[in-house]
């Protein structure tokens, strides 16, 4: 007998959809927070009424609440392009899935992401997205991740901008307290349709990072609004991570307000505007922007001046190895030490066994919420949580992106800022 045909149906692929009832009850009173707890000011906001879903959303990236903040004025529940770091948390990810974010791979080519984005502007869905895939480091917007541009440019729907101005003084990156001051929402229509259909990939992408940067140190120069709270200077470290006094990398200890180079005893203090001022000696660098170009710079140049592949050039533990993918939470390997030179990372745990992930094998490396490094490394996702506090996942992640440039070559564009 003849074999009996099958017909195979294709699987529909779902289009994540916000809860409403959720997004009912949460919304206006996380808002109703924020305006009262960050002192929050909006600036033309009409700009959103004149508009009509599907288009996009898109800010600077200062701290956890940006996603809320351009909630600020707009009345459809904007659908955020969300790092999967956050779905693998039982609480958070519940809150996420039901807010209708959409996971994806920082700094990875994710098509599943792409493919979800285009079905929901098809059913005139807003969507949101933070162009520099994280977080800023020292108040400045960093440079902006290509596959963004690239996106905006070809849905070619209006793109609506969100500028926080204040928002990394009320919490900085690296601080663990929120600081009371003023933040301002500027709204701007970045993008029409019409003039998306007429530039370039590349004009999209340059005309982006001009139009939403924000420096939020320049703009305090000019307002210098007093941010009040405790501890200002606690775990600057984590940022700041070289001496511009004897060079020391990793050397920094904060206590209070003020931090001080335990080589060479260089102290500074942090006040109340996000400035610094002298302790003892002679003031460096008296914001966080001008000392973050400084030792960007200082990093790479000592990169390359190496030559000996075996010699260690970060050192830290004890520290906690993780694997995973994706949104899978990630699965504990062992506790050991970290080690980076000029061949990559190694990890030895405390029970002997050594794990070794080649510079040239690792992609998509970050930092990612709670300042923990990871990378991906043949398909799996590695953290390295480093059990010190006030060690600095910024220094490892820029050394391995350095690295990165060196091996290929060339130096690298710096990621700290673009040229406003």
């Amino acid at each position: 007998m003849p074999r009996e045909s099958r017909v195979v149906k294709k699987r529909k692929k779902k289009t994540i959809t916000p809860k409403k009832w959720f997004v009912w009850l949460v919304k206006p009173n996380i808002l109703a927070f924020l305006r009262k707890r960050y002192n929050i000011s909006v600036v033309n906001g009409e700009v959103v009424d004149q508009l009509q879903p599907p288009f996009l959303m898109v800010g600077n990236h200062v701290n956890f609440w940006d996603p809320f903040f351009l909630h600020m004025s707009i009345q459809p529940t904007i659908q955020y392009i969300t790092s999967d770091n956050i779905f693998r948390t039982k609480v958070l990810g519940t809150v996420m899935r039901l807010l209708g974010s959409i996971p994806t791979s920082k700094f990875k080519t994710d098509i599943a992401t792409v493919a979800q984005v285009l079905r929901i502007t098809k059913r005139r869905g807003v969507v949101g997205v933070f162009p520099e895939g994280r977080r800023t480091w020292d108040g400045r917007m960093l440079n902006h991740v290509p596959t963004v541009s690239k996106l905006i440019h070809r849905l070619k729907l209006p793109v609506v901008g969100v500028i926080i101005k204040g928002g990394y003084l009320a919490k900085p990156r690296w601080a663990r307290y929120m600081r009371k001051g003023a933040v301002e929402l500027e709204y701007k229509l970045v993008f029409t349709s019409e003039e998306l259909a007429s530039i370039s990939s590349d004009e999209c992408r340059q005309l982006l990072e001009e139009r939403i940067y924000q420096d939020d140190m320049e703009w305090q120069k000019e307002r210098m609004i007093p941010f009040r709270g405790k501890d200002l200077a606690e775990y600057i470290e984590s940022t700041i991570f070289a001496c511009p006094k004897c060079k020391n990398l990793a050397s920094l200890h904060s206590k209070g307000d003020t931090a001080t180079c335990q080589n060479c005893g260089y102290s500074f203090r942090h006040n109340e505007f996000g400035f610094f001022e002298p302790v003892n000696g002679p003031l460096v660098f008296n914001s966080i922007t001008d000392w973050n170009s400084w030792q960007l710079e200082y990093l790479q140049e000592f990169l390359s001046d190496q030559h000996d592949r075996e010699k260690i050039l970060l050192e830290e533990g004890p520290a906690v190895l993780l694997r995973g993918y994706r949104t899978r939470p990630l699965k504990k390997i062992n506790t050991g030490h970290a080690y980076l030179s000029l061949k990559g990372i190694e990890f030895h745990t405390t029970i002997g066994k050594k794990f070794f992930f080649p510079i040239e094998e690792i992609v998509g490396e970050n930092v990612q919420v709670g300042e923990k490094f990871e990378f991906y490394h043949k398909n799996s996702l590695y953290r390295l949580n480093f059990i010190n506090p006030r060690a600095s996942s910024y220094l490892w992640y820029q050394a391995v992106f350095f690295l990165h440039q060196i091996l290929r070559g060339g130096s690298g564009e710096l990621d700290n800022q673009v040229n406003a």
